[in-house]
């Protein structure tokens, strides 16, 4: 499994937004498949952003096309891109 996680202030969106962009949105593929297979999302417009990466992850969309989609700017969803492009290895204890 690989995640990862962006921060909403950090967006463009979240920039422009200013006061109560608080927030992050976390990845979780199946490294093996190169699928998301779960995700989730906190801040301003949290809901909306997570429907489109449920969408993802029921339909099993891989993830070098998450990375390649355009992402309508500046919105909460392009925050989308930064959290695909963090993926790393997540260690077991």
């Amino acid at each position: 499994m690989r995640t990862g996680t962006t921060q909403v202030p950090y967006s463009a969106r979240g920039w422009i937004h200013k006061t109560g962009n608080d927030g992050f949105i976390k990845v979780i593929e199946d490294a093996e498949r190169s699928v998301l297979v779960g995700a989730t999302s906190a801040g301003p417009y949290g809901g909306e952003v997570l429907s489109a990466l449920q969408v993802a992850v029921r339909a099993e969309v891989p993830v070098a096309t998450l990375r390649n989609m355009p992402y309508a700017y500046p919105t909460f969803y392009r925050a989308i891109e930064d959290a695909l492009a963090k993926l790393s290895e997540v260690r077991s204890s």
